[in-house]
């Protein structure tokens, strides 16, 4: 007799057995080889291998995550109550002065000029953009039924692509492959992923792309389908390709950027300069790059940019996390959140602990009387991505720590790295089969989900691999999810 699914497991798409589907390690090399030639072959029919950064389709499984029904609810859910706290803590944090959003979290001087302009533009629910939040996986200590519990770690969000592509393509693979005829369906649909990062451009008019250092994945893949797909070239210029010119427009200047290959109107500048106007902008651009503009083109992308400014220099910081969860009492109180609403951030958010706070003080006092506290807990950097720069208590000494933690008495951006503290979950293991050649391992997953404008477009990709930190730019691997 077939059991009932309830804990998340990684299965393999080649047949069934009597008490359910069959997991990576129950099939032979043969069938296990079939099935990454066969995924791998239908990824770069979505998309072309060279489009693919650093060959990154190969590092594909095959082999989907399972989830169920009540998966996808608590996702939905969690999803819903973060947009609802987060657009409203945004919407406020200049103009609440009792919350002192400004104090509790500050930015830097030319970012506070920006984002005090920003919030005359226009209404932060209505354009909050991409935001792929990632997840780790906890064994619940409530529900009956047992299945785990997400907790967002952090919430990516300077770069507007951020997986989306990745994980439409990867689940159009999956139906590719017979993902819909075979008793399981996708958990995600490509479609509605591709749409909503739609509703981030006017595919009407250029489309212009800043990148600097950062190579990035998914904008390649974006190119692609929007030469094939929509019809458009988007342009890949440089930050120092970005030219103001005076009009009578609201904001006094009109932004342009250097024709390489403009297929629009041109013009002249008074430097002899060939120049063609920007429309609407995306940025892959990190922190430090965006500031080195002045306030006055930041003035002026920020009208025009694909993912609200206001989402790369908030959203994007890991601070905004122990925000929410210092809000949790207000944001109910204002009749935000509903106490339901309220309980499922405070078991969906990792515990974060946030510069010159309170709680910082009394973890300081913590860790001083009880050393080994530091074992279980992490210092993440407050603007970094991609897992670099993590601190883990139990690989610093108590001097290291305390020093660490003294640091961040001062709410302010340092020079150097400023961190939040994070509780290190204890995150459940899962048998993952995740190349060729490794055989059946136990890792944990760590999840993504996709929003854009406040909605859920759904599951992303699960990594999973051998290090602590588990990212695809560090030799992890990917999957997808089926639904049963």
């Amino acid at each position: 007799m077939k059991k009932p699914v309830t804990r998340l497991q990684s299965i393999s798409l080649e047949g069934k057995e009597s008490n359910g589907f069959v997991p990576p390690a129950n099939i032979d090399s043969i069938t296990h080889k079939s099935l990454v030639e066969a995924f791998h072959f239908n990824l770069i029919q979505c998309s072309p291998a060279h489009t693919w950064p650093g060959n990154a389709y190969l590092s594909g499984s095959p082999h989907p995550v399972l989830v169920t029904e009540k998966h996808q609810r608590q996702l939905a859910e969690l999803s819903d109550a973060l947009f609802l706290a987060i657009s409203d803590i945004v919407e406020r944090w200049w103009i609440d002065v009792e919350a002192r959003f400004p104090e509790r979290m500050p930015v830097g001087p030319t970012e506070e000029k920006l984002l005090r302009c920003m919030a005359n533009v226009r209404p932060f629910k209505t354009c909050s953009g991409s935001w792929r939040p990632d997840f780790l996986v906890e064994s619940s200590q409530t529900d009956s039924e047992g299945i785990e519990n997400y907790r967002i770690c952090e919430i990516n969000a300077r770069f507007c692509w951020n997986g989306f592509i990745f994980t439409a393509w990867g689940q159009q693979s999956l139906l590719n492959m017979g993902v819909g005829l075979n008793g399981l369906k996708g958990a995600t649909e490509p479609q509605k992923v591709m749409d909503g990062l739609g509703r981030l451009y006017n595919p009407g008019l250029p489309l212009h792309l800043v990148k600097g250092y950062e190579y990035g994945f998914d904008i390649h893949l974006f190119m692609y389908y929007a030469e094939q797909h929509l019809g458009i070239r988007p342009h890949i210029i440089h930050q120092d390709d970005l030219r103001l010119i005076p009009s009578e427009s609201p904001g006094g200047y009109k932004l342009c950027c250097l024709a390489k290959d403009a297929e629009g109107p041109t013009f002249l500048n008074g430097s002899g300069e060939t120049l063609e106007e920007v429309h609407q902008i995306g940025l892959e651009l990190h922190q430090g790059e965006l500031m080195s503009l002045s306030l006055e083109m930041l003035r002026e992308i920020g009208l025009r940019c694909f993912n609200d400014l206001r989402t790369i220099l908030l959203v994007h910081d890991k601070r905004m996390l122990g925000i929410v969860l210092e809000e949790l009492d207000s944001l109910v109180a204002r009749n935000v959140l509903t106490s339901d609403q309220a309980g499922i951030l405070d078991r969906g958010i990792v515990p974060t602990i946030i510069p010159g706070s309170t709680k910082l003080d009394q973890f300081i006092a913590r860790c001083s009387e009880t050393p080994n506290l530091k074992d279980g807990y992490i210092l993440k950097p407050v603007r970094g991505g991609k897992g670099a720069g993590i601190l883990f208590g139990d690989l610093l000494t108590s001097n290291k720590w305390t020093s660490k933690l003294r640091l961040m008495r001062s709410p302010q951006l340092t020079a150097d790295t400023t961190y939040v503290v994070q509780r290190a979950i204890e995150q459940n293991t899962y048998e993952v089969r995740l190349r060729e050649n490794d055989g059946v391992k136990e890792f944990p997953l760590i999840g993504t989900f996709h929003m854009v404008h406040g909605e859920l477009l759904g599951l992303g990709l699960w990594r999973s691999g051998p290090g602590r930190i588990c990212a695809l730019s560090q030799g992890g691997a990917w999957m997808c999810s089926v639904l049963e």
